[in-house]
């Protein structure tokens, strides 16, 4: 079963469709709102912009290379400076990027702040649910103020040993308050998670506030709010770490056969810097190593790899909680004419936290990817035709455990922003 946790928050770019000075700025605008992001990232020719227009650029590209304190930098530049030249669209754009940079940092106080501005100056450019998700997240923000930020020491190298659960997840031990427990470990999750049972046990402190939820399925849950001083993994001690604590009913599953106790999303993953997942551990050296290639970037909570088929470079997104890889309708409308000629469409079940539904789409042959120094051919690969959430409208598709189980060991470099696989 693929499982995943997350967190509804702003669901539009916020793009104008006017033109700007010049059409080199009107495409990077697109090539940024279709998720397009390698090709958007790495082809900038800043003399064909205006000032203004170039620091933007850098802003965007900053932020997705998670240098956030350096694109919050620009944000502020732009709106002080450059307030008056902008559209709103793009003011309000900013405040996104601000928002999406602070939680990062975990500043949830300038979150905060910029969420308030959105609604109170640019509630006119929010749809209704995008309104709603808006008003969802300053929960977040509002009960998690005056939580100090996250950090994480790293006493020395770690060695974790992992745990295959009935659903093939990644489970690791979590210390807290005296309490040991495995945790499921997703990058594709957006915040850590924990049922009610395990933040009582651990004496996580409960915050005010509860919000919306959703599974990749739709189904919304109520969730609240915590934190946990201190959490130790392997030789790494994470204070401060803000948890979603969700009704133990809400994370079991076939009758209560198959129950998760908590999930450590990507906001600890990320701190941890360099992570090597092989078969049976997890090791994070506390002195990191360099990569030839940068071929990773984070969609505001959201990990993203550049894969390569043919000579085209498709951005998927990619979680640790996913057994199988799965293409999206991103994917079929760039290559509607030649798997329309090949294929028939047939019902994809597609499986998550709130249950499985059956969407149109196809079964691949063969599909030839490269990732890093890494390639492999996989076979009947699931291309679903239609969306399914957000964000899945612009990305290529989801890579999993199936690219990840043939190698011997994934690395995650969150410093120099790169994944490898490694025979």
């Amino acid at each position: 079963m693929k499982l995943l946790i997350f967190m509804v928050l702003m669901t539009s770019a916020l793009v104008s469709s006017r033109l700007y000075s010049g059409d080199k700025f009107e495409l990077l605008l697109k090539q940024y709102e279709k998720k397009d992001y390698f090709t958007f990232a790495g082809n900038i020719n800043n003399s064909e912009l205006n000032e203004w227009e170039s620091i933007f650029i850098n802003t965007l590209i900053l932020n997705l290379r998670a240098d956030n304190t350096a694109s919050n930098k620009l944000v502020n530049d732009l709106l002080g400076k450059y307030k008056d030249v902008m559209p709103d669209s793009l003011e309000a754009q900013l405040y996104e990027i601000r928002i999406k940079n602070s939680v990062n940092l975990f500043d949830y106080k300038d979150a905060l702040y910029c969420t308030n501005e959105i609604i109170g100056n640019y509630s006119a450019l929010l749809d209704t649910e995008e309104a709603k998700d808006m008003k969802n997240s300053k929960v977040i923000w509002e009960a998690a103020a005056n939580v100090q930020a996250e950090t994480i020491e790293i006493t020395g190298d770690s060695k974790i040993k992992i745990k295959h659960d009935m659903a093939g997840l990644i489970n690791i031990p979590v210390k807290c308050s005296g309490v040991e427990e495995d945790f499921i470990f997703d990058t594709g999750a957006n915040f850590s998670v924990v049922n009610e049972t395990y933040a009582k046990k651990m004496k996580l402190i409960m915050l005010p506030g509860s919000v919306q939820v959703g599974s990749v399925t739709g189904k919304m849950n109520d969730s609240k709010l915590a934190y946990a001083e201190l959490i130790e993994i392997g030789n790494m001690k994470c204070r401060n770490v803000l948890f979603l604590v969700l009704p133990d009913d809400a994370l079991s599953f076939a009758g209560g056969l198959y129950v998760i106790n908590g999930i450590i999303g990507l906001p600890v993953i990320k701190e941890m810097k360099e992570i090597h997942i092989m078969e049976k551990e997890i090791f994070i050296p506390k002195e990191r190593t360099k990569a030839s290639f940068s071929n990773l970037l984070i969609d505001g909570f959201i990990p993203v790899i550049e894969v390569v088929e043919g000579t085209d470079s498709l951005a998927f997104t990619f979680d640790t909680g996913a057994r199988k890889t799965m293409l999206y309708s991103s994917y079929y409308e760039k290559y509607k004419a030649a798997i329309d000629k090949k294929y028939e469409p047939e019902e994809i079940e597609f499986g998550g936290a709130g249950g499985t539904i059956k969407v149109k789409g196809f079964k691949l042959e063969k599909n030839h990817f490269k990732i890093g120094s890494s390639s492999l051919k996989l076979e009947n690969v699931n291309l679903i035709a239609e969306n399914i959430k957000d964000h899945d409208k612009s990305f290529f598709g989801n890579l999993g455990q199936d690219y990840m189980s043939e190698f011997s060991q994934m690395i995650l470099n969150f410093e120099d922003m790169y994944v490898d696989f490694k025979k």
